[in-house]
């Protein structure tokens, strides 16, 4: 196996009650701070982690927070801190009707904001291990549909992958350690993950890595010949944006040669490439006729429910949203001929 580390994330930051000259600086700052890992700036939606303007930041009686948009008269954002899984950090000073936060940071001093990048970074760690495991699974295309591996470096146990239980960390594995990992097979009974380790689905970290890698992983063919629809991905919901909801709408209607659905969706060639990539990785979609046609779906649920899947619900942001994907709309013929998202998860007969 090729001991070559292929690419680490870039990580997300999130940025909340700051103005767009304070955003210009958090840019500047990470592209010349040294951490051992890169940064973007991204929407708060698609953040792995948060920065506050504690100035702006009040807390509210149901624990929740409230900033203060820096935009007149734009409403404020309201984040639940106990919901959130992402690290959450403040600027200096805080307002006086404040919080008690675990970590803040001097916004002016280039030493404190590296601080506060480099704790991001170690909470972050099993994200970037999720994510250099995939890499290293499509690199080498290490089958784990149906085997399960131990990851090891220097003879400790840092990764468990396995079909059933999906991916679990040990959460100080370090990702830049794993260009010496060795990927042991194990019997299908040795796919317990220790309790202590972080988990995921197999699909969510594939998923996960087909959405940030800047590896183009469609292959060829998939621009050429008809796209099949296959089977809803096993992924959280709140993953799904609405270009994914688009694509699934119009190839669960029909199948659709790539330049086509891109006519249809509206969907730029690159986002339309990563998106299909993702959903090709866990096996929704298809080129095999006779396998998409293989492919049932069964609602879930009690009696003739049909399949809703949720899409998260974003208390991080100032407008709430939510959409249901229904599988018993796919058979009506206003849904044969809606463009529009939300989309029927349900494959029709070709």
């Amino acid at each position: 196996m090729d001991k070559q580390l292929a690419e680490l994330p870039v990580l997300r930051l999130g940025l909340v009650g700051f103005n767009s000259a304070q955003q210009a600086l958090f840019a500047t700052a990470l592209m010349v701070l040294r951490t051992r890992l890169h940064w973007k700036l991204v929407a708060l939606a698609d953040a792995d982690a948060v920065c506050v303007n504690g100035s702006r930041a009040v807390a509210l009686a149901d624990g929740s927070l409230k900033i203060a948009s820096s935009q007149p008269g734009a409403p404020p954002v309201r984040l639940d801190p106990d919901d959130s899984t992402r690290p959450m950090a403040f600027t200096l000073p805080l307002a006086p009707a404040g919080i008690q936060a675990s970590c803040t940071f001097d916004m002016a001093s280039p030493a404190s904001t590296r601080s506060m990048l480099e704790k991001f970074e170690g909470w972050l760690r099993p994200k970037a291990v999720q994510f250099c495991l995939a890499s290293q699974i499509i690199q080498d295309r290490i089958e784990v549909i149906s085997t399960v591996h131990h990851v090891s470096v220097d003879g400790r146990l840092v990764a468990v992958v396995s079909p059933r239980n999906g991916v679990g960390v040990l959460p100080i594995a370090d990702p830049f350690h794993l260009k010496t990992a060795v990927w042991a097979r194990r019997p299908g009974l040795a796919d317990e993950i220790p309790g202590h380790f972080v988990q995921a689905g197999l699909a969510e970290v594939l998923w996960q890595y087909a959405i940030r890698t800047k590896r183009n992983l469609l292959p060829a063919s998939f621009k050429s010949g008809p796209i099949y629809w296959c089977r809803p991905p096993q992924v959280p919901p709140r993953l799904f944006k609405d270009s994914h909801l688009m694509i699934v709408r119009e190839l669960a209607h029909e199948p659709a040669a790539f330049a086509d659905l891109a006519t249809r969706t509206g969907l730029a060639s690159a986002v339309l490439s990563r998106d299909l990539a993702a959903l090709r990785i866990v096996g929704a979609i298809t080129q095999d006729k006779k396998l998409a046609q293989r492919s049932e779906l069964r609602p879930t649920g009690v009696g003739g429910r049909s399949l809703e899947i949720p899409v998260a619900r974003h208390s991080t942001e100032s407008t709430h949203r939510a959409r249901k994907i229904s599988a018993a709309a796919a058979v009506s013929a206003a849904a044969a001929s809606d463009r529009t998202v939300p989309a029927p998860l349900i494959r029709q007969d070709y």
